[in-house]
């Protein structure tokens, strides 16, 4: 079963008034002393970058993930608003993966992301916050990733697929989604992420295998080839190809 921890990163409010406002909605959510502290309810910190609050899951299963439709929602009641500075990021647990399944999730990521990038806002695209690898790199992590290190060459987590979250929580981090407090977007993305670790831990893909369209007609081919093998449902396919056609305009 997969394993899900989310962070809403929310301007415009305090962490206190953000961990109020999940209370308030029946949501458990604290306040910890350490920032990084895993905790089994949710949790408020504050979040510089944003100059605001970053409101983190415990560890979700699948039962629990469309806890972030409520969270949103009161987040956003409270006055929580995103821009162009906050993320919307989701660990996937990767206790059950082996290193050759991890290398290839990484290496379909980063090579189809131009596909991908359909699904998230053009700001995200070219950030310091979410980088894509060098095709060189990528290859190069891909071969750490098999030989059991699991970790960037560089030891740079602010990339798309971050993989330096593995050491300090067991997972692999997906920083690429802008801020978002719409909670059908943010499971349907959280779902996307899960289907497309899923694939990959049989098939590898790249960019030649969605066609030569452009960006948005890759990301529907990309969409439809994890649909077609049963790993993403189709009504939040659908979804996301209504999304991207959204955001390409």
């Amino acid at each position: 079963m997969t394993t899900f921890g989310l962070e809403f990163e929310v301007a415009g409010i305090s962490t206190s008034a953000a961990s109020a406002a999940l209370n308030r909605g029946g949501i458990e959510c604290v306040e910890p002393n350490r920032t990084h502290e895993t905790c089994e309810s949710w949790k408020s910190v504050f979040d510089g970058s944003v100059r605001g609050a970053e409101v983190v899951s415990p560890i979700l299963g699948d039962e629990r993930l469309n806890e972030a439709s409520t969270v949103a929602r009161l987040l956003l009641s409270a006055g929580g608003k995103v821009d162009r500075s906050t993320g919307f990021h989701v660990h996937i647990g990767a206790a059950g993966l082996s290193p050759e399944h991890i290398a290839q999730f990484y290496l379909n990521w980063n090579l189809v992301h131009e596909a991908i990038g359909a699904l998230v806002a053009p700001s995200r695209l070219n950030n310091s916050y979410c980088k894509v690898p060098t095709t060189e790199r990528i290859a190069t992590n891909a071969e750490r990733i098999r030989s059991g290190n699991i970790s960037d060459l560089n030891g740079d987590r602010y990339q798309s697929f971050n993989l330096m979250s593995y050491e300090r929580h067991g997972t692999l981090e997906i920083r690429v989604h802008q801020g978002t407090l719409n909670g059908t977007k943010a499971v349907a993305w959280a779902k996307f992420i899960d289907a497309f670790k899923d694939y990959s831990a049989t098939n590898l893909i790249t960019i030649g295998d969605l066609g030569i369209h452009d960006r948005l007609n890759k990301c529907e081919s990309l969409l439809n080839i994890l649909m077609l093998a049963g790993n993403l449902d189709s009504k939040t396919g659908q979804y996301l190809k209504d999304r991207a056609a959204s955001i390409q305009g």
